[in-house]
């Protein structure tokens, strides 16, 4: 083999190795840092169970047990906190400061406290959370999110709901009607979505440290029980909504 065979040879491999663990690390968003109960991680088709300290992907499908409750930091103290019976998916990332970080998360049941601090905050890319019925932008701080498909009295045959409380700065909550209808959910008010409209009042009530577990418990943000019905009147059995805020 000649001297530029070899050459070029060894230059492939180094390429392959240094690639590698980059190519790791660019989708790598966070890292579970608290977890009580059962949970699981979906990733590549296989399904393994979430302890502390375990890296999260990009496309990883989140699942907390019955009892469980997880808390994934993220960079700059930001935290995505799940609580029991809850479901995320990592749909997008974004490098902040050279350090991966979820940009887009699917919230496909159960209960989402997100804190975004720091850098994400300045990122061009805006931190959304889905659920199948309504996407929060954040232009803020703190919240909750809350996704079910169960039957609610005052839903009137709708089984999907949305409900978005806001403990500081402002969420961008749009439904999914054709155009879409987005409204601005300021400190300690919120909001629900019902199928593809928005509704005025609600029943479910606030989220807090009972819903999410660990990661308020830990003292990582704040409930929002005081917060609730402040958004258009609260309380009642309300009706859809179509304007915009």
């Amino acid at each position: 083999m000649t001297s530029w065979r070899i050459t070029a040879l060894t230059f492939v491999a180094l390429l392959t190795i240094v690639a590698v663990p980059s190519a790791h690390a660019q989708n790598t968003v966070g890292t579970i840092t608290q977890i009580t109960g059962a949970a699981t991680i979906q990733r590549g088709g296989a399904t393994i169970a979430a302890v502390p300290n375990m890296p999260v992907m990009l496309h990883d499908k989140i699942v907390t047990g019955a009892a469980g409750s997880l808390t994934i930091g993220l960079v700059d103290n930001s935290s995505l906190q799940l609580g029991e019976s809850s479901t995320i998916t990592i749909d997008d990332s974004v490098l902040v400061n050279g350090v991966g970080a979820p940009s887009k998360v699917g919230l496909l049941g159960g209960d989402l406290h997100t804190v975004i601090l720091g850098a994400m905050r300045g990122t061009s890319t805006t931190f959304q959370v889905n659920t199948p019925n309504a996407i929060g932008a954040v232009r803020g701080t703190s919240w909750h999110e809350h996704y079910d498909e169960d039957e609610h009295k005052e839903s009137k045959g709708c089984r999907q709901t949305t409900q978005v409380d806001v403990d500081d700065g402002t969420v961008q909550v749009c439904n999914t009607e054709n155009p879409p209808v987005c409204k601005d959910i300021h400190k300690g008010q919120h909001t629900y979505v019902r199928c593809g409209a928005f509704w005025e009042g609600g029943g479910l009530g606030g989220l807090g440290a009972g819903a999410l577990g660990v990661g308020l418990a830990a003292g990582i943000g704040v409930g929002v029980a005081a917060g609730a019905g402040a958004f258009n009147g609260g309380g009642g059995n309300g009706g859809p909504s179509t304007g915009s805020k």
